[in-house]
């Protein structure tokens, strides 16, 4: 996808929810802004591609330039940021090839985790997940709808019991999460996850494996066509004018447009 020039923080409102509910509870300021911009990236509130204005985080999170540059090159370790020389730091894109992998595996780890999930079901639980499921179908999309997802497989996959394998499957899904914000598929959406509970309440492994299975090859499919429809990665322009610190200029526009957001969703 053509790059993303870094937009005025200022008028960001998600990246402000985003600080405001992370700034407290580290013992140093280097790790809460590394945590800020790490839910940022995952989250999608900065879009794939992306450039990162160290000027412009580090007075939207109330801090100087040095912990946010701190923070920035460990997010690239992560592989969630990539640095280019004179020109700052910019949200990493995924490639096809990349997307295919991160399905596949997602593919096998909640199938299993559903199974596991499935032989321990009780009233108790079932009633839990239609209670999660109908706020998740029906929620907009936003912080309160991720917060309503994490809490919905959380409880579908059971991680009190199984908490390595849903920490990874997280860990998967928060690579491809900053493609979702703001977006559904088109097509009919209501109850989709209330469908799987029924599935799961009845001991229907089959139908809830099939439902699985749909989902995340729709979902797929949906961020391919994101990557299709905006042209791939494309490099950053050399000849682009940077500003002082050698980042991009700011561009006020919010991110996560393009044709294809009509076609994605936020509940993959």
């Amino acid at each position: 996808m053509a790059p993303r020039q870094g937009h005025n923080l200022s008028k960001n409102a998600r990246f402000a929810e985003v600080v405001d509910e992370l700034a407290g509870g580290y013992r140093t300021i280097g790790q809460m802004v590394y945590a800020v911009l790490k839910e940022a990236i995952t989250s999608g509130t900065f879009a794939p591609g992306e450039w990162l204005r160290q000027e412009s985080l580090a007075e939207a999170i109330g801090v100087s330039r040095i912990p946010v540059r701190t923070a920035l090159l460990q997010l690239e370790s992560d592989g969630l940021v990539t640095f280019h020389p004179h020109r700052g730091a910019r949200v990493c894109t995924l490639s096809p090839a990349q997307i295919n992998e991160i399905y596949r595996l997602r593919t096998l780890l909640e199938s299993y985790a559903l199974r596991l999930s499935m032989t321990r079901m009780n009233p108790d639980r079932a009633e839990a997940l239609r209670k999660l499921a109908a706020r998740l179908d029906e929620e907009h999309e936003g912080k309160e709808f991720l917060d309503v997802r994490v809490r919905f497989y959380r409880e579908l996959y059971d991680s009190e019991n199984n908490p390595l394998l849903v920490q990874m499957i997280e860990e998967l899904r928060g690579h491809v999460g900053r493609y979702l914000l703001g977006f559904r598929f088109s097509g009919s959406h209501k109850r989709q996850h209330s469908d799987l509970v029924e599935h799961v309440a009845g001991g229907d492994l089959s139908s809830a494996e099939a439902w699985l299975y749909s989902h995340l090859e729709g979902v797929r499919q949906g961020i391919e066509s994101i990557l299709l429809d905006e042209g791939g990665d494309a490099a950053p322009d050399e000849n682009a004018e940077v500003e002082d610190d050698g980042e991009p200029p700011a561009d006020p526009s919010p991110p996560g447009g393009g044709q294809a957001a009509s076609r994605a969703q936020a509940a993959g």
